[in-house]
């Protein structure tokens, strides 16, 4: 049998092929995955706790239009259903410092908490490519919906998570 040498060199763009494929963003039916962060008003963050909720996942900067724009929407969608099970959960993205993060909810009128990932840590463990990204993460722990870049409409983004927790149109 005839052996063929393959050089270093091409083993290496196949391993970076296949590391590039494996590592696409975070799509509806995988698993949310696990972080903890620290919170903007002190305190930590674990997604873990969260298991038996319906969660709302936005990744989003102060330095971003949409995202602000976004924002309000959102809060909506947090006063509308978080006595029904769903937790919003904003995690800062781009580095901002804590007093672009504070001015930033404070104008927005945002209530629900709000994490802090220096060094886009837990935007790497979601592949996050464009901001604002949203996800609904279900009870179980499984991603339901993604909405990148403000594609997505409120209605939308409401209508992921009412059916994430369950809730039909007429409720």
């Amino acid at each position: 049998m005839r052996r063929i040498r393959i050089p270093k060199t091409c083993w290496l763009v196949m391993v970076s092929l296949l590391a590039v494929t494996a590592s696409g963003a975070t799509a509806p039916g995988d698993s949310a995955p696990s972080f903890s962060g620290r919170l903007i008003d002190g305190g930590t963050l674990k997604l873990e706790t969260l298991r038996g909720r319906v969660v709302l996942l936005n990744f989003w900067a102060p330095a971003c239009p949409p995202c602000r724009i976004e924002m309000p929407a959102l809060e909506r969608i947090h006063r509308r259903y978080v006595r029904r099970g769903l937790s919003v959960i904003g995690v800062t993205e781009m580095d901002p410092t804590g007093a672009q993060v504070r001015d930033s909810v404070k104008e927005s009128g945002v209530t629900y908490p709000i994490v802090l990932d220096p060094g886009a840590r837990i935007g790497a463990l979601y592949a996050i490519e464009a901001h604002p990204t949203s996800l609904v993460v279900d009870a179980r722990g499984v991603v339901r919906y993604v909405n990148v870049d403000l594609k997505g409409e409120e209605n939308e983004i409401e209508h992921a998570v009412r059916e994430a927790l369950g809730i039909g149109q007429g409720s």
